[in-house]
């Protein structure tokens, strides 16, 4: 679409006066806090009242139709038409909220929030800025206690903060967690090591599963069946942000027969399932499995019984549970050669039981399936140091701070 062309349209919609509309942006789409926002504005019929459209930054054909009052526009708009719809949601839309892609406010009268997807252990200056931000008239965190890091560590101004906490917790605190699922479970969320976008800035491929410091075919196996013996599953979801080409899938992992069991006492004895090459009690959680199930991962992860996590704000959110985490830091000085750290030292900023090592895992495991928290206090302290909020009522809270703010939807009469 032409240059020209571009600047007519954005003078033509600037002199249109500004709707009471909405914008919600997430990566990947209809997820997120402003997923959890999103069904929280239905829940209240905001849709019947006001606009609402998606940003969406994926093509994917959507399965169900979008409810009354709400339809979407994709962020790279092709063709008259995509470019039209864009520019008028953007362009005439009071109400901005994104939570990963950056959508600048267009005119004066618009107001901003960014949701954010996490609040930070790792910085990437590239993205964590002042300037690639962009002007907001809020910017959501979980607590008072952040102000020194992002005005320290990322230049925003204190005033934009706002410690309402975020939306997607709400689910942390739901009934149904966990339901249809194999319980007790624990779940794995890494972070990405080699971003799809930025493999140059990424570590070298290490984890041959994407699972920090499960480093071979036997440790997978011996993990599995040490899980098996204690009851327990373990559902594993990569970012998905990680390049996976770099890695293997577990289901590709190769059967280890009793004479090759070597590496550990433990692995003396194989199962009848190693011989085979299944692998029984190690699930991958990704998006087609949500689906089948019909769960949201943080619904799954209210229902699990403990956390294993390394630099991804998945730990922050999952602290509001008062279950067990165990932290995989041992590529931490590597790790920080190519990140930001929002803490001086990351094992002071973070707490909970340090896994070092493959040992490390096996034993959080067996004490999680125990019922045994010996970090229950730590955890606790670092609860409190980051949430100002444990009430699961996020988005009430977000949505009356903007009816008392802005007068936005009128209290939802």
């Amino acid at each position: 679409m032409g240059t020209i062309l571009k600047k007519i349209l954005i003078l033509f919609f600037r002199v249109l006066p500004l709707r009471d509309d909405i914008i919600l942006e997430s990566y990947p789409d209809f997820s997120d806090n402003a997923r959890a926002f999103y069904e929280y504005l239905l829940k209240k019929g905001v849709n019947r009242r006001h606009r609402i459209f998606w940003a969406r930054n994926n093509r994917f054909p959507l399965e169900e139709p979008l409810p009354e009052g709400v339809s979407a526009f994709y962020l790279d708009s092709r063709g008259l038409g995509e470019t039209f719809r864009r520019m008028s949601a953007l362009y005439r839309s009071r109400y901005i909220f994104d939570g990963n892609h950056y959508i600048k406010k267009r005119r004066k009268g618009q107001v901003r929030v960014h949701l954010g997807h996490g609040m930070l252990i790792k910085i990437a200056p590239e993205y964590h800025n002042r300037e690639k931000i962009g002007e907001c008239d809020g910017y959501l965190t979980t607590g008072e206690n952040w102000r020194e890091v992002f005005a320290r560590k990322v230049g925003l101004p204190e005033e934009w903060l706002l410690p309402l906490g975020y939306p997607r917790n709400d689910a942390l605190f739901s009934e149904t967690g966990g339901r249809g699922l194999q319980a007790p479970y624990l779940m794995w969320l890494p972070t990405y090591r080699q971003h799809q976008k930025h493999l140059e800035e990424g570590l070298p491929a290490r984890y041959p599963y994407g699972l920090p410091e499960i480093m071979s075919d036997r440790q997978l196996r011996e993990l599995d069946r040490t899980l098996g013996e204690t009851g327990m599953t373990l559902y594993y979801r990569l970012h998905p942000a990680q390049e996976t080409s770099l890695t293997k899938s577990v289901s590709s992992a190769e059967p280890v027969s009793p004479a090759m069991a070597t590496d550990s006492p433990a692995m003396e004895s194989v199962d009848s399932a190693s011989e085979t090459g299944e692998l029984s009690h190690i699930v991958a959680a990704d998006d087609a499995f949500l689906k089948e199930k019909g769960i949201l991962l943080y619904e799954m992860l209210a229902g699990a019984a403990g956390l294993i996590t390394d630099y991804s704000s998945v730990y922050y959110d999952y602290l509001l549970t008062g279950k067990p985490i165990a932290l995989t830091l041992g590529d931490r000085e590597e790790y920080f050669s190519r990140y930001g750290c929002a803490f001086d030292d990351v094992t002071e900023g973070v707490r909970g039981f340090q896994a070092e090592n493959f040992e490390d895992i096996l034993y959080f495991a067996r004490t999680v399936s125990a019922g045994e928290n010996p970090w229950k206090d730590e955890l606790e302290a670092m609860k409190k140091r980051y949430h100002s909020h444990a009430d699961g009522n996020f988005s009430e809270r977000l949505y009356e701070y903007m009816e008392k703010r802005y007068g936005w939807d009128g209290g939802g009469k």
